[in-house]
């Protein structure tokens, strides 16, 4: 027993009547456990001209994108475009209240080829995007892959002038400078490689049937062009190398709601079926075969049906038949450096997935201003507390959104009518 309580007493524990421990905290060696309590913390408060319904489905939608307000998260009012069901424009994080449960969710977005074109093909992946709107892709000029050619025979150098695959091809010739049968082969590199078209496999099938005598235009089918050597003795083999091809490309993005196009000129490889870390749209895949100067492709991104959950908010209240959502973030929750924020309350009966529903008179829905189309922006290392109607027009019951197929009773449950947003350090 002596030495339990040793044990004990040591780690700030106490030996309670039949052998229970009230438990404490054991500090091992100079180890300090991280605070567990955030620094800074957001405070959302949203309510509503009805008891809130678990059936239906309330959102507060947000855009830490750092921005300064120049795009936020908005309601979809129509399609055919719904994304997620319920919110567009620029939206990086949600909570959402629906069940009964409160989860917080960082938004991702899904590709979709709207318009092939160009030499792209298809796009698969998770953008790293935070807005919704569609990307048309110009491929505007070409960057041919250097070819380089090493070990000993006919050839001296390599120009490529139009071969848009990567890879490495061999080649033997004789002293003469005569290919050797079936010496030419050719291996697509795993980036940026493809396998030979008709043409080119043409060309590389009449130089393995042998006793060819290597020239300038002996690979002009693949774009490439060759210098030859002047020596007596051609004889050996070589490799010719590829380097990946690249399109230099303007992107113009064009939101789904209210904001500026934002034009940038970028790098597309071609042949490409790799996640892309740079260029147009980083983090998903576009397919690309060659590609072609002068043509375009259009690519839709719009909010998944479902975001990336990070967890339960630090804390939160449950409405309990009541009119108000109650939800506390911690500020890191959305990231290392989040100067402001933009952030909307967005409400509707129900999702709504079909492209066929067109008309914003079939969805019950409401947000921040009368269409729901309006956003407050603060910055978040000013501890403040933002009530309703300080930064947009005051919100009150019965906006123009609340139609569609909802009894009126429905609406009223969605019926946003006040909100406050509190900054506020912890520590």
């Amino acid at each position: 027993m002596a030495d339990v309580r040793y044990l004990l007493a040591i780690c700030g524990l106490a030996l309670l009547p039949g052998g229970m421990i009230a438990l404490g905290g054991c500090a091992y060696g100079r180890e300090e456990l991280e605070p567990t309590v955030p620094e800074v913390v957001i405070d959302f408060v949203a309510t509503y001209e009805a008891p809130i319904e678990d059936r239906f489905h309330y959102y507060i939608a947000i855009d830490a994108g750092g921005d300064e307000g120049l795009t936020g998260p908005v309601p979809v009012a129509a399609g055919p475009n719904w994304g997620n069901g319920w919110g567009t424009g620029s939206l990086t994080h949600y909570v959402e209240y629906q069940g009964g449960r409160y989860e917080l969710f960082r938004a991702t977005f899904e590709p979709e080829l709207e318009e092939a074109g160009g030499g792209i093909t298809s796009v698969s992946g998770v953008p790293d995007s935070t807005a919704a709107g569609v990307h048309t892709i110009t491929i505007d000029d070409l960057e041919f892959g250097e070819a380089t050619v090493t070990g000993d025979g006919a050839i001296v150098s390599v120009v490529n002038h139009g071969f848009q695959a990567a890879g490495a091809m061999t080649i033997a010739t004789d002293a003469a400078g005569e290919v050797i049968p079936d010496s030419v082969t050719w291996t697509p590199s795993p980036a940026g490689g493809r396998p030979l078209t008709g043409a080119e496999l043409a060309q590389i099938n009449a130089l393995n049937a042998g006793g060819v005598v290597l020239a300038e235009d002996s690979l002009d089918a693949l774009g490439l062009t060759l210098t030859l050597s002047t020596e007596p003795d051609l004889s050996g083999e070589q490799t010719i190398e590829v380097a990946q091809t690249f399109a230099r490309v303007t992107d113009r993005f064009e939101f789904e709601e209210d904001g500026p196009d934002i034009v940038r000129e970028t790098r597309l490889p071609a042949n490409n079926d790799d996640v892309l870390d740079e260029g147009p749209i980083p983090g998903m895949t576009i397919v690309t075969g060659d590609l072609v100067v002068g043509e375009r492709a259009q690519i839709l991104l719009l909010p998944s049906g479902t975001g990336e959950s990070i967890g339960f908010p630090y804390e939160s209240t449950l409405p309990n038949g009541g009119r108000s959502l109650r939800v506390t973030l911690d500020l890191a929750q959305l990231g290392e450096d989040v100067p402001n924020l933009s952030v909307n309350f967005i409400s509707t009966t129900e999702l709504i997935f079909s492209a066929t529903v067109v008309n914003p008179d079939d969805n019950t829905y409401d947000a921040l201003g009368p269409w729901g189309n309006d956003y407050i922006t603060f910055d978040t290392d000013e501890f403040q507390t933002i009530r309703n109607g300080d930064f947009v027009p005051e919100e009150g019951a019965d906006d123009p959104s609340l139609v569609g197929p909802a009894t009126e009773e429905e609406q009223a449950a969605v019926d946003l009518v006040d909100w406050s947003v509190t900054v506020r350090r912890l520590r």
